[in-house]
């Protein structure tokens, strides 16, 4: 049984590249130009389908924690597959906003979800002495997949056109997920019981492995969501929008090249998923090395800081100050992302992790819709970014006191003789 731990970090790193790839849904921009250019769509219809991925992806990450339970990784990641190759071939048939709507938001986006929540909470059930660390460096694939892939594609796109773009992922993602339905599998029950019983010797999961009823029942879950959608609220808002405002901040220097400050802006852009990634990693070492109250301090402190740098920023036209703000931005966004998976393995056991996971994850419909609405109404009211830092500075800060109020949970009361 000891050795069977020995190809753990095979099944990390298959997880890893996976997610590697499936991060591309992040990527959703580069395809914008091409679709509008083609139909005439406005930016307000074609942003929509990056919210319907969204939905998607939570849905799918739910239907990951209710299939791979009751079946294997395999199963899961199969069913990932057929419906990424179809959604991603479907796309290239692109008539109709309701077509991408359906084929890249819904398919695409619960393919996804399904998929990366298998891979996840299946390379986890190898790790539950390294909960935080291996979330982190699993999702930092996952946050990173968007700024490797997003060149590479974008030379597709100007090679061979959108239409045979989306044929050619359809084929990648079909390939390599089933590439690693073959190779990822669970733990034996025996040595997962063994490692799990040392890591609770050692703290690092829940004493109480909460069934998802249990857990939905627990104060500190429903603390920790408020803590969470008030942070992906700020970072899906101005994730989405970092382009134009920091198009907004060049263009208004005098002399300003509307060209130049395209290619500034977008590279500016680029610093948020570079550092999304690294605060993914960062998170999952703060949460084991320091606990779950510094790597919050962690997360809301950089977004306030990040908020505090975009608004200074904006006032004095300093592109340096936004890029600052950006760095901070994608740090305490990526950080998030990481807490919530270790929260969940360490908040509430790693026996029900997919289900529970899937359940948390549903955070990001509710910041998707607060988040860009709030942004969008503010920018249609007075032109710029000023207001949106100002609010989301607001968020931010929110969010920093209600981290004070997170709590392990109690293990719930059961009746006597009740199963655990």
């Amino acid at each position: 049984m000891a050795s069977e731990g020995k190809n753990r970090i095979a099944y990390l790193v298959t997880s890893f590249v996976l997610l590697l790839f499936l991060g591309l849904i992040y990527a959703w921009s580069v395809f914008i130009g091409p679709l509008e250019g083609e139909f005439g769509w406005a930016r307000s219809q074609t942003s929509v389908t990056f919210t319907i991925s969204m939905i998607g992806f939570c849905v799918g990450n739910l239907a990951s924690g209710a299939i791979t339970p009751r079946t294997s990784p395999r199963v899961s990641i199969l069913i990932a597959a057929a419906c990424a190759a179809a959604g991603f071939a479907a796309s290239s048939f692109t008539t109709s906003l309701l077509w991408i709507y359906v084929s890249y938001g819904v398919l695409c986006g619960f393919a996804v979800g399904l998929g990366a929540n298998c891979a996840l909470s299946t390379a986890l059930k190898w790790f539950p002495d390294r909960q935080g660390l291996a979330s982190g460096a699993l999702l930092m694939g996952f946050g990173l997949g968007s700024l490797v892939f997003s060149t590479p594609v974008t030379m597709l796109l100007s090679s061979l056109g959108w239409r045979t773009t989306f044929r050619v992922l359809a084929v990648v993602f079909g390939a390599l997920l089933v590439l690693a339905a073959l190779v990822l599998k669970n733990p034996s029950a025996e040595w997962s019981a063994a490692m799990v019983a040392k890591a609770r010797q050692g703290g690092k999961v829940a004493q109480h492995d909460f069934t998802t009823p249990e857990m939905l029942k627990s104060p500190a879950f429903w603390v920790f969501m408020l803590w969470i959608v008030f942070v992906t609220s700020v970072g899906l808002a101005l994730i989405s929008n970092a382009v134009p405002a920091a198009e907004a901040v060049l263009m208004a220097q005098p002399g300003a090249d509307a060209a130049a400050a395209t290619l500034m802006a977008t590279t500016a852009m680029g610093t948020i998923s570079g550092f999304n990634g690294l605060g993914r990693l960062s998170a999952g070492f703060f949460w084991d090395k320091f606990g779950f109250r510094a790597t919050l301090i962690f997360v809301s402190g950089g977004m306030v800081l990040s908020m505090a740098a975009c608004l200074l920023a904006d006032m004095s036209l300093s592109f340096p100050l936004i890029v600052v703000g950006f760095v901070l931005l994608g740090l305490a966004y990526g950080g998030s992302m990481s807490s919530c998976s270790a929260m969940i393995g360490s908040f509430f056991g790693t026996k029900h992790y997919s289900l529970n996971y899937g359940i948390a994850s549903c955070n990001l419909i509710v910041a998707s819709l607060i988040g860009p609405t709030i942004l969008s109404a503010l920018l249609d009211s007075s032109g710029g970014y000023f207001s949106s830092f100002a609010v989301f500075l607001g968020f931010a800060a929110v969010s920093f006191v209600l981290l004070f109020f997170v709590r392990r949970p109690k293990d719930p009361v059961r009746p006597e003789g009740g199963e655990e």
